[in-house]
């Protein structure tokens, strides 16, 4: 892709030739009032099996391939600790001691562009956790905030841009 000379003003008006940031974004998680302010949200990943298939009277000497189930990565998120804040770790609780996994819950990320609006949302759907780590401590880290971090399992995730 060709540049114009003047970089800082891309083609029509840079909406779709410039590329999004990904540190302008927001997390809603059900049963947790308002939006949290993570620092990071990594494994949105999906992935299609492939089904390797040949019939046993096929002529042809190789398989045929075919898209199988769709499976969701882990999602992690990772966000400062803060006083009188157990949200994430009461809902790891709430999991820990309840191995049916019923409380399970709809996260919503949306990302912005600079003009605050919602570029994309994921959607991720019947979440529940499956690990919960808080922070690490270190003595000599005198200048470190701490960090928590939850991993949650998704059946479903969906991404819808604008």
């Amino acid at each position: 892709m060709a540049f114009p000379v003047d970089h800082m003003t891309a083609p029509n008006g840079g909406a779709n030739n410039w590329p999004l940031v990904k540190f302008y974004f927001e997390v809603q998680i059900d049963n947790v009032d308002g939006t949290v302010g993570f620092q990071a949200v990594e494994g949105l990943e999906s992935e299609v099996s492939v089904m390797e298939y040949r019939a046993g009277n096929y002529a042809g000497w190789y398989k045929t391939k075919r898209p199988g189930l769709m499976t969701y990565s882990n999602i992690t998120l990772k966000k400062g600790m803060f006083r009188n804040d157990a949200n994430l770790h009461d809902w790891w609780s709430s999991i820990a001691n309840d191995h049916r996994h019923a409380d399970r819950r709809t996260i919503i990320i949306n990302m912005y562009n600079e003009d605050n609006e919602v570029v994309v949302t994921w959607t991720c759907e019947q979440c529940f956790v499956t690990k919960f780590t808080p922070s690490s401590l270190d003595a000599e880290a005198d200048s470190e905030v701490a960090i928590e971090e939850l991993e949650v399992a998704t059946e479903k995730v969906t991404m819808v841009y604008g």
